[in-house]
């Protein structure tokens, strides 16, 4: 196949992310002493990548390249932005962190390379090359995690993630070889036809294993054990930034495969994703009541957002398609600026519990920041955190399935349960005497600057409603 002129702005955003990538590592290489430029360069390349993928989806642009295995679309589209919009809080969050160890450069060009393999990889069209590009937004991040050298909670956590990351990668291979050897073919085209209602085992055991290693990657219950460490130890930026952008585009590539791939097994893919759904929000919920390290309980909040999002996969079936697929875009849009803006308050003021007493009173706008977090991942209306719940529920009921019932049900019931600790800091902020003035750090400007913007766009969520249902409409995927 020859490449044009089209097939060039096919890729404009993997090439802008490329190029920063090369350009950022040379900087903090060359000029190691000017961490404000390695920064501000960093920080422009995820704004360029937002630009690029902006003027894509603004124009229309769509097609299928390099013999169908990558292909533009909306659905695509939409996912690149949260990636790349998400790098740009979190690039300006690590500025400060990273300035003071002296390694901006090697930090900031691994959450460009985290971008890289995540917007290729929701344009992908074929098992092998997806897998190829998982692990290009993997590998990086587990080096982020371990970044820290100055705590011993970050080389452990660094550890257990890139042991485990091994070990799902592993199955998630064998699951793809297995579906290759079933329909003869990685294009999900091609393995569709081969895909039907009545699976054969190979072809079961190969969904599963499939949906097992996607499982690992986002987090879900009973794959989930790594999180926790890894949160804890990453650098609190790094934390922010993987809790919400592969994890999206995870989210995205699981779908394509599922809905592209294998549209006619959806009552066996369905069971599944309902099961792992409940499990994930039980485990993530109940582990996090007993938690007071703050970024421990937004990792196991973080598995629990995972089950919601999976309940909406639960829900892909019946008249409930079109609503089920609405829903995953909007929780993940509405996830990553709750879930950002909550980890990065954490960078400011402190991973403990005590930390946030008497917030209000020491920091009047991050207390605030804090609660329309805290309360977006609650669900209270009309925030962020609302709308996604609200989606999946009309998504379930629409479903006519009993099992997709009492996965609606879990939903409700566990929004309930984790009022105690979503609030428990909310608590502390308003009602407990403050152990301590929280002062202002070192260039911690752009950290605070993020922490609103989050929290504003967290608050004003419900005015992009409209033009994201229409998105998902348009996306092609359906």
């Amino acid at each position: 196949m020859a490449v044009t002129g089209e097939t060039f702005l096919a890729l404009l955003p993997e090439l802008v992310a490329t190029g920063f990538l090369i350009v950022v590592l040379m900087a903090g290489a060359f000029a190691d002493r000017s961490m404000g430029l390695v920064a501000g360069l960093a920080a422009l390349g995820s704004l360029a990548v937002f630009g690029s993928v902006a003027v894509l989806l603004i124009i229309g642009f769509s097609g299928s390249f390099f013999g169908g295995g990558f292909v533009v679309d909306s659905f695509a589209l939409y996912f690149k932005l949260i990636v790349a919009g998400s790098a740009f809080f979190a690039i300006l969050a690590a500025a400060r962190w990273s300035g003071h160890t002296g390694d901006a450069g090697e930090y900031l060009t691994l959450i460009l390379a985290v971008v890289l393999g995540s917007i290729l990889l929701v344009s992908m069209r074929d098992l092998f090359g997806l897998f190829l590009a998982i692990e290009l937004a993997t590998i990086p991040s587990y080096a982020m995690v371990a970044f820290d050298r100055s705590r011993r909670e970050s080389a452990e956590g660094g550890m257990k993630y890139l042991i485990t990351g091994v070990i799902a990668s592993s199955v998630l291979l064998y699951g793809i070889v297995l579906i290759y050897g079933v329909s003869g073919s990685a294009a999900l085209a091609d393995v569709a036809r081969t895909f039907s209602a009545d699976l054969s085992p190979v072809a079961v055991i190969g969904l599963v294993l499939l949906i097992s290693g996607f499982a690992f990657k986002v987090s879900a219950a009973p794959f989930h054990f790594w999180t926790p460490d890894a949160y804890q130890g990453a650098p609190t930026s790094a934390a922010a930034f993987l809790s919400v952008a592969p994890k999206a585009a995870f989210f995205a590539i699981l779908l394509r495969v599922l809905l592209e791939g294998m549209p006619e097994a959806a009552p066996t893919w369905t069971a599944v994703m309902a099961f792992l759904a409940i499990l994930s929000m039980f485990v993530g919920n109940l582990f996090a009541l007993r938690q007071r390290n703050v970024r421990r309980m937004l990792a196991y909040s973080s598995v629990a957002h995972s089950g919601y999002i999976l309940a909406a996969f639960a829900a892909l079936q019946g008249q409930a398609v079109q609503t089920a697929f609405e829903a995953i875009l909007i929780y993940s849009a509405a996830y990553a600026v709750m879930n950002l803006g909550a980890f990065l308050v954490v960078d400011l003021v402190g991973e403990d519990t005590k930390s946030f007493n008497g917030l209000i009173k020491t920091s009047p706008a991050v207390a605030l920041s804090m609660l329309v977090f805290m309360a977006s991942l609650v669900g209270i209306p009309p925030l962020s955190g609302f709308f996604g719940k609200l989606w999946i529920i009309i998504a379930g009921a629409q479903s006519g399935s009993i099992a997709v019932y009492v996965v609606v049900g879990a939903v409700v019931l566990n929004s309930v349960i984790s009022v105690p600790y979503y609030f428990g800091i909310v608590r502390n902020m308003l009602f407990e005497e403050p152990t301590g003035p929280v002062t202002a750090k070192d260039g911690s400007g752009a950290l605070r600057f993020s922490v609103y913007a989050l929290a504003l766009a967290t608050a004003l969520f419900g005015l992009l409603i409209i033009p994201l249902s229409t998105l998902a409409r348009g996306s092609g995927l359906l």
